[in-house]
């Protein structure tokens, strides 16, 4: 498909935090394809760092939710689609939102997921006169989701082979990060962040501590715990330190998000759940390692050749069928042995040169 003067993008992806680091491998191969074109990319609040200093954008929309009046805060956002004149928009977000906002941006061409509750009677199934397919082959990684959805369509990238993740670390905070990690040189360096905002994602909190106990003892490795800020992420966070008998180096849900990317990207590896932090991670280059429970890992999974991901089949993630006790630790999750978890540190992390 021929697509005439396209100068403006919007490209929607009103998700978490982890979601939207995925597109950016997307958002390259459309800068590739349409070098001059301004790209700027709609997302939610909080997610928006995911994106700063992305050499492959040129701005972001955030649409701001719970800020004043419901009338306006969609007035404003509606404002600044409008602004953004946009030729093309890509609606990555399944959902009404994305759907009606790509036809009030008044772009010439819309792509975007069409299957609806409603089926044929949906009405937004004619808002996209470029409509993706609504389902992907079974077993696709999110990354290269949006690269089949956009090809399927009829959009041509000139690459279609999905880089790694962009997750860009100004220079200041590397430095301040590296002042960090300083005082835990020169022994090796292991980020574990052992708290999802899902508390169902967790391994056993013992086990967690008893490998951070295994590093710092006896791998002569030094420890630093991360964990995001909401409440209950902190308390399971605190219950895992308390359960160490050696002492890791704590921020207790103090960091923000490119903070924590900084402080990744000067560590020596990853151990942890499956969350936001684990792409972050693999974004800024460092060997992960990641513990997968109801999550399908090969959807959801670190983007990166260094890698190495725990799990163990359960019917949530294999048949894709919510079928787990989700009050308790999964039996997935508590069948991950310590020392499964130490074999891979040894093999990924504690052995490279």
């Amino acid at each position: 498909m021929e697509l005439k003067n396209v100068r403006r993008i919007g490209v929607f992806k009103m998700r978490n935090i982890g979601d939207v680091l995925m597109i950016t491998p997307v958002l390259r191969a459309l800068r590739e394809t349409f070098p001059g074109a301004h790209i700027t990319v709609i997302v939610n609040p909080g997610t928006e760092a995911m994106l700063a200093a992305n050499p492959d954008i040129n701005d972001v929309i955030v649409y701001r939710r719970g800020e004043g009046t419901f009338l306006s805060r969609e007035w404003n956002f509606l404002r600044a689609l409008r602004r953004g004149r946009f030729d093309l928009t890509v609606g990555f977000t399944e959902g009404g939102r994305t759907a009606w906002c790509s036809w009030f941006s008044g772009a010439r061409y819309r792509f975007g997921a069409a299957h609806y509750s409603w089926h044929r009677f949906d009405p937004r199934r004619w808002i996209y006169n470029h409509p993706m397919p609504s389902w992907p082959p079974t077993g696709m990684h999110e990354v290269e989701r949006h690269f089949f959805l956009l090809e399927a369509a009829g959009l041509h990238l000139k690459s279609t082979t999905p880089g790694p993740l962009c997750l860009a670390v100004p220079d200041d905070l590397r430095r301040w990060a590296e002042q960090q990690v300083a005082p835990l040189r020169p022994s090796r360096v292991v980020q574990v962040h052992p708290v999802a905002r899902w508390l169902w994602k967790c391994w056993t909190s013992q086990s967690m501590a008893t490998v951070i106990d295994w590093l710092q003892e006896e791998r002569n490795t030094r420890v630093i715990v991360t964990t995001g800020p909401v409440d209950r992420e902190r308390e399971r966070a605190r219950e895992i330190v308390a359960l160490c008998r050696t002492k890791p180096l704590f921020f207790d849900g103090d960091l923000s998000l490119t903070q924590l990317a900084a402080l990744s990207s000067v560590t020596d590896g990853y151990f942890g759940v499956d969350t936001a932090p684990m792409h972050m991670a693999a974004a800024v280059g460092v060997p992960v390692i990641a513990l997968f429970g109801p999550t399908n890992a090969a959807s959801w999974g670190p983007w990166t050749d260094r890698c190495r991901v725990l799990s163990a089949p359960c019917p949530c993630n294999v048949a894709h069928k919510e079928l787990c006790d989700w009050s308790a630790v999964r039996a997935c999750l508590a069948s991950i042995t310590v020392t499964q978890a130490q074999a891979a540190l040894d093999e990924l992390i504690l052995s490279a040169p």
